[in-house]
């Protein structure tokens, strides 16, 4: 049962204590000293009531919340936070703290969020340090309905007391998403009720909530619940910037609203852009903020919020989603040339061009993680599936199937249908019975996304629950047995489906249901609806709003559903869709979140298609999840280390197609490396593990004197039939940079492409070369060895600290042909000859021939090193010198593919991870380096 009113206030008044800063009360002596405080401030309450308080806060305590993990890039990041808070004030925090205490929030979840969002404002950047690295891109992960908003103002209130004068919340696509936000805002950041601002509205009629009835703080509102930022305001001309008040805009997703409030900066701003700390907020930013056009021409949005962050010297961005697919997959190297025009006496005039980087997360990637207490894909659809889903719905199918076409005919509601009702029905009444503060209670039903088959259904709900409550109203009183089939269906829905519900009896249900069942109401949200509904709640007041929140409401609708709108209270979902990509089918989950109190009278109906889809998107999202700590792990930033995503078996895409236009698809596999060459083009900056790869190459060396040794065809130093035990103690110790996609160490202490040496053919009769093609001094490994280093005067330093070989190559196509044993060349040559392999390159021809792999080790130096032709690269210091490796991988016949690509994966990757994996140009070129050409 619920607590009461004063019990509550108790419970407030504890919780207030434990987060006392001069005295906490430890937990430890919660159940002493809470009795002590009842008895001096809370006589009325009786042991029982004050036990029932203390009992509550016990199990509260067993809520935790884990730390989230950042994956940062170090080279555009400082830590400054820590040293400021001995001289900040948070004052807004400690308001939006003290809202949620009053919320009755766990005392560790807000313990672990005050930590959390410390680490989050810091990572938007210093407000105060002008000469930071601006502007910023960054990522929010969560979990869908996990509570990212309620993070995300924690973060802004933090930011504004540390410094931020301007904030940008770019919230939903839709009015209603919009005002949802703009309201969570007015409470939890404004601290004003934006419904009483406006012209012609006295200040006497303004009104505080949330926060401004806590902290007192204010700031300029630029947006209320009524209206967001129109034309007309962006040229009203106001000045605001010389304040020392924050200012707020919420504004849709929509780009000529964005343009608005560049435009409205830009005429404030002298020169047309600000000198002070702005940070733009872009809620489920995977959705319209990417780009899907081409890079000359953008999206409108994705212009938008581009150039919006250019009005700021000091802009940073935050994007926020739990379906992060589209944002790793925006091309990471994508500008965009802005020329902007400007009118004049003498007309339209261009002004200089400006390149804008696109969105992509380069800066950093924060990993959210919500309490124990949330429920999401991991919980509702582990291996084995869930007692909450039930995928008996072939008879909605034969009615209305998965596709169907616009104004499709719904005649009846199918009988799974009905039964979902009845359990919506019956799970609110225990809910009521169980609490006695009202809650608000919803059903989804999401069965089509066309408007016309919506309405269809929604009336013949509409019809059904007119029939519920009235068998209610005439049966559920009386002493006699039940005798519609509507009644007898709800008490056989009872026994049949609500048999884990031991608090409660059929009778006490029966009787709160005769006693709400005209509460219940029926709603149709669509895009048909949605400037009705708008209209309707902006005549009510906010305590009207209140109400029409609480009544308990049967959801139909399709697409609108599937983002940002938070349905409260959902017991009951009827969930008959197939997306066809799956950050929509994450979305449309809307029973992920928090069931406080009612996790046992969750039902969710959906297709068993469905339910596998949901579970491949756990499996995917955990190997994601897993790859981003091991980018953390490894010390890498999104800009090194390229980021994978598990394609479905059958046919559920990621993303749309011009979401994912900048991806390749690979397989991955134990067969990855066949017919092709692996190259550690990325190699460590650590002398120390540099020492480690001569020790490893002077180790094998030593293994060597065991094998018969020959020359290639080109006159390297070769060792034939080498087993390969031997390669995989070179590859124990050997490594590349701990951002290379396959020469860095793997959990096993392995380097990753070790995986793949058990699948090659002739894997136990290696050829092991050094190759001394280099024009460069000699290194001598040994008084028999001596190899002429290869000059690379174009490898340079990458962000975290590795050298990279310029154009991402190790060998040539020539160096392949010369490890070539002489028997194996003179095939090279004879298929030279024949037509079908006369157009192929010198090494594709050269590793058509060998049946067994090639390990090529190399020198490599910079002797003058020059600019690399990556951007991003700095150049090494002269004289520089590295060990690196090829692999040459036979080809496989199609027996032993079929046998490897067993456990072959296809997976959709970014264009950091195709680069690392395809190299910087194709792997068949017969490219040779400029600096060793005589």
């Amino acid at each position: 049962m619920s607590l009461n009113t004063r019990q509550s206030d108790f419970k407030t008044y504890l919780k207030n204590h434990l987060f006392d800063p001069v005295a906490p009360l430890k937990f430890e002596d919660l159940e002493a000293k809470g009795v002590k405080f009842a008895e001096l401030l809370f006589p009325d309450l009786s042991a029982l009531d004050v036990e029932a308080v203390i009992q509550e806060l016990t199990v509260e305590n067993e809520v935790t919340m884990p730390d989230g993990d950042s994956i940062v890039d170090a080279k555009t990041f400082k830590t400054w936070i820590a040293a400021r808070k001995v001289s900040t004030e948070t004052k807004r925090w400690d308001a939006y703290k003290q809202l949620l205490i009053n919320r009755d929030w766990e005392a560790n979840v807000v313990r672990t969020l005050d930590v959390q969002t410390d680490d989050v404002v810091e990572l938007l950047g210093d407000p105060y340090e002008i000469k930071s690295n601006w502007p910023r891109r960054g990522l929010l992960l969560g979990d869908v309905q996990s509570g990212k908003t309620a993070t995300y103002l924690g973060i802004l209130n933090k930011a504004l007391d540390y410094g931020y004068r301007v904030v940008i919340v770019i919230g939903g696509h839709t009015e209603d998403l919009r005002q949802q936000t703009q309201a969570r805002f007015d409470t939890d950041l404004l601290g004003v009720d934006s419904e009483t601002l406006g012209a012609g509205i006295s200040d006497a009629a303004i009104r505080y909530v949330g926060i401004g009835k806590i902290s007192g703080l204010r700031s300029h509102l630029m947006t209320t619940v009524r209206d967001d930022f129109s034309k007309s305001k962006a040229d009203s001309g106001v000045t605001w910037v010389d304040g020392g008040i924050p200012t707020v805009f919420v504004t849709k997703k929509n780009a000529a609203l964005i343009n608005n409030i560049r435009k409205y900066i830009k005429d404030q701003a002298p020169g047309g852009r600000l000198d002070i700390p702005l940070v733009v907020i872009d809620d489920e930013s995977d959705w319209g903020s990417p780009n899907t056009k081409n890079e000359a021409d953008p999206t409108g949005v994705n212009k938008a919020i581009r150039t919006l962050l250019d009005v700021s010297t000091r802009s940073t961005y935050l994007a926020i989603t739990a379906t992060p697919f589209a944002n790793i997959f925006i091309n990471d190297q994508a500008k965009f040339n802005f020329i902007e025009q400007t009118e004049s006496s003498q007309g339209i005039l261009d002004n200089s061009g400006t390149v804008l980087n696109d969105l992509f997360p380069s800066d950093y990637i924060r990993v959210m993680k919500p309490p124990n207490t949330y429920s999401g894909i991991g919980t509702y659809f582990p291996v084995g599936g869930h007692a909450a889903i039930d995928t008996c719905v072939d008879d909605c199918i034969d009615i209305l199937p998965i596709k169907h076409k616009n104004h499709h005919p719904v005649t009846e509601l199918p009988n799974s249908m009905k039964t979902g009702i009845l359990e919506f029905l019956l799970g609110t009444a225990v809910r009521r019975i169980r609490d006695s503060k009202i809650k608000p209670a919803s059903m989804l039903i999401n069965v089509s996304r066309f408007k016309s088959v919506q309405r269809e259904v929604f009336d013949l709900v509409d019809t059904l629950l007119k029939d519920i409550v009235s068998a209610i109203i005439s049966e559920f009183k009386r002493s006699s047995p039940l005798q519609s089939d509507i009644s007898v269906a709800m008490k056989s829905t009872w026994e049949s489906r609500y048999s884990n519900v031991s608090d409660v009896d059929w009778i006490a249900v029966s009787n709160k249901l005769f006693e709400i069942a005209q509460e219940f109401r029926v709603e149709l949200i669509n895009g048909d609806t949605a400037k009705m509904r708008v209209a309707r709640r902006k005549l009510m007041s906010s305590n009207e709003r209140k109400d029409d929140d609480l009544v308990p409401k049967i959801i139909v609708g399709g697409d609108v559903l599937s983002r940002g709108l938070t349905l409260e209270g959902l017991q009951v979902s009827y969930f008959v869709r197939e997306p066809r990509t799956m950050d929509t089918l994450m979305q449309m989950g809307r029973w992920f979140g928090y069931r406080p109190g009612y996790e046992d009278l969750v039902r969710i109906w959906m297709p068993e298609s469905t339910r596998m889809t949901f579970q491949h998107s756990a499996e995917v999202m955990e190997e994601l999840r897993y790859t981003l700590l091991d980018m953390k792990a490894r010390g890498l930033t999104p800009r090194d280390f390229g980021l994978r995503i598990l394609l479905h078996p059958e046919s559920v895409n990621i993303v749309a197609a011009n979401k994912g236009k900048d991806t390749e698809t690979i397989e991955v596999g134990p067969s990855i490396w066949e017919n092709r060459l692996a190259e550690s083009f990325d190699l460590t900056n650590d002398e120390s593990v540099e020492l480690l790869n001569r020790e490893a190459v002077n180790f094998l060396l030593d293994e060597l004197t065991n094998y018969p040794s020959t020359k290639s065809n080109a006159g390297f130093s070769m060792w034939n039939n080498v087993n390969l035990a031997v390669i995989e103690r070179f590859f124990k110790s050997y490594q590349g940079h701990s951002g290379s996609q396959w020469f860095a160490k793997g959990p096993n202490g392995s380097l990753r492409i070790a995986d793949s040496f058990e699948n090659s053919p002739g894997n136990n009769r290696w050829d092991v070369v050094f190759v001394n093609t280099g024009k460069g001094e000699k290194h001598k490994f040994s008084s028999e060895l001596s190899v002429p280093m290869s000059v690379r005067n174009k490898m340079g330093i990458g962000n975290s600290g590795n050298i990279r070989l310029d154009r991402r190559r190790v060998a040539t196509g020539n160096d392949v042909v010369g490890a070539l044993s002489v028997e194996d060349k003179a095939t090279f040559n004879a298929r030279s000859n024949q037509s079908e392999h006369a157009q192929r390159s010198s090494q594709a021809r050269a590793l058509s021939v060998i049946d067994h792999p090639i390990l090529m080790i190399y020198v490599v130096t910079a002797v003058d090193p020059k600019k690399p032709d990556e951007s991003d690269l700095g150049i090494v210091d002269p004289g520089t010198k590295r060990i690196a490796v090829t692999i040459a991988f036979p080809p496989m016949t199609q027996e032993q593919i079929l046998e490897a690509s067993r456990d072959l994966k296809t997976y959709q990757v970014n264009q950091v991870y195709w680069r690392a994996y395809n190299g910087f140009i194709e792997q068949d070129g017969d490219d040779v380096y400029e600096e060793e050409m005589l």
